[in-house]
């Protein structure tokens, strides 16, 4: 999770009156705003902007005239963050034309920067209308080449996903992060014309249950059925069930790892040498829950997510199977022993399972379904509802 950052009570106040002023002066681009952590805890951070642009403090009190693509640095000094010479507890570098884009760490991004310290360095946020944020997530997770109902369920469910995260993150330094632990946001870089259509053509549209926002996780491809996130996670939610997935035409849907036994065997300290895995418990549709490596001298109970992640494999809709053999000297055995050089695991999908299947959802555009029916049918009990500006 992000470190929590210095700033007092006092100085989140200040950070919203800026935000508040910052609406005023680009009404249209802040009705819905998020704030993502693009760089966080840095010890220094690159940024810059596309057009002149304002350095502001935390009271929106002009700093400094920042010439257009104009390399800065941002550092932390003390519980402040300093820019071209200013410290503050927080700074905001603002685009004076509406056009103009702001450079943070190694991309472009619409809106402004905001700058303060974190715990062991500079956490540098950008500050995004919302439609602008679901372009680029739609780019970034599902790209455009995807059918357009398709990309348009994407840019439901990451609206949905980002206000959420956003509505539980009050007292964090950023509603949410930008990296594969939260939903992928490249910027501009990764927008087009299409995926600025899905965004409109849906824009304010949010998934519910019972009148809440919901958790709207999705993942690449579920290899023929996703799962209840129950069964992942375990914690149920009524409108993450596993439902049929259509995503057979999917370039991942099923796949082959092979994994040398010496790899495995680092997952579980003083077992030995590994004799054999053991899937002791699925999900109904043929997910790892729990995993049983045994050795030579012992064996360790894994949970399928983590023996997913430690060994890079795309799913944990697995099988797995011994291959080769090597020979080892046991010590409390008079003979020499045979062990398995590696481990075949064959497996189908990529992802957690959970939610909406993107090669699905392409699949079901691509026979005519709507958007609105691919989410009703990934997630299940939800319906639409239209967030106003907040």
């Amino acid at each position: 999770m992000p470190e929590k950052q210095f700033s007092a009570p006092l100085a989140r106040l200040a950070g919203f009156l800026v935000w508040a002023w910052l609406c005023l002066t680009f009404p249209v681009q802040a009705r819905v705003l998020l704030r993502v952590g693009i760089a966080v805890n840095k010890p220094q951070v690159r940024l810059g902007s596309s057009t002149p642009a304002r350095l502001l403090n935390p009271q929106g009190q002009l700093l400094a005239e920042i010439p257009a693509m104009q390399p800065l640095q941002a550092i932390r000094v003390g519980s402040a963050v300093s820019v071209a010479g200013h410290q503050a507890e927080r700074l905001y570098l603002q685009p004076t034309e509406p056009e103009g884009l702001v450079f943070i760490d190694q991309n472009w991004y619409r809106g402004w920067a905001e700058l303060i310290p974190g715990e062991r360095g500079v956490i540098a946020i950008n500050q995004v209308g919302l439609e602008d944020y679901v372009s680029s997530v739609v780019g970034s997770e599902m790209g455009h080449r995807f059918p357009m109902e398709a990309l348009k369920a994407q840019a439901v469910a990451s609206r949905t996903y980002a206000l959420y995260h956003r509505s539980r993150r009050s007292h964090q330094p950023f509603d949410i992060g930008n990296g594969v632990d939260w939903q992928v946001y490249k910027g501009v870089a990764a927008e087009s014309n299409r995926t600025q259509a899905a965004a409109r053509e849906t824009a304010g549209q949010v998934l519910v249950h019972q009148g809440q926002l919901i958790n709207a996780v999705f993942h690449s491809s579920s290899g023929g059925h996703t799962d209840d996130a129950g069964n992942v996670w375990l914690e149920s939610r009524p409108y993450l069930q596993g439902v049929p997935d259509f995503d057979h035409h999917s370039p991942v849907f099923s796949w082959t790892a092979t994994i040398p036994a010496h790899q495995i065997q680092q997952l579980a300290d003083g077992i030995g040498a590994i004799r054999s895995i053991e899937i002791l418990r699925s999900s109904p549709w043929g997910r790892a829950i729990t995993l049983r490596l045994v050795g030579s001298q012992g064996s360790q109970d894994i949970r399928g997510n983590e023996f997913r992640k430690a060994l890079g494999l795309r799913s944990t809709m697995i099988t797995i199977s011994p291959r080769g053999e090597t020979a080892t000297t046991a010590s409390l055995t008079p003979a020499r022993a045979s062990f398995p050089a590696f481990f075949e695991i064959q497996g189908r999908g990529y992802g957690h399972g959970v939610g909406m299947s993107q090669w699905g959802a392409a699949a079901l555009a691509s026979q005519n379904y709507s958007y609105q029916q691919i989410l009703s049918h990934y997630y299940r009990n939800t319906s639409l509802a239209v967030v106003e500006g907040r």
